[in-house]
């Protein structure tokens, strides 16, 4: 029992370092609603998941492209709904679609990590 739970730790804590190691910094970088002044554009990508799981993992991809500020330009959410006539079950389904760019910004708001001695 004792080895599956320090596996489990150990499994945990790898998936952990391997964001940080994979997308470093990702946590620096901003959302904004438009693009800010000095800033030079990077990329531009889409995402369809959650609305809340498509905020970091446009902070994380952007590390990729050198950028430290994403902006979301679009956002579309479309629900569908239907109850069946003969068993009363009711179905809900949310599907959403993000668009943002990408920006390399200088600015007051732009924090850099702490140095690592």
């Amino acid at each position: 029992m004792k080895k599956k739970v320090i596996l489990a730790a150990l499994c945990l804590s790898a998936m952990g370092c391997t964001t940080n190691m994979r997308y470093p910094n990702w946590e620096y970088v901003r959302i904004e609603d438009k693009a800010p002044d000095n800033c030079v554009y990077k990329m531009q990508e889409p995402c369809s998941a959650a609305s809340n799981e498509c905020y970091n993992w446009y902070k994380q991809r952007a590390t990729k492209y050198s950028a430290n500020t994403v902006v979301i330009t679009q956002s579309t959410k479309d629900e569908k709904a239907s109850t069946n006539a003969f068993t009363g079950n009711y179905n809900h389904s949310t599907q959403s679609s993000m668009l943002a760019d990408y920006y390399a910004c200088n600015g007051s708001k732009n924090i850099l990590p702490a140095a690592k001695n």
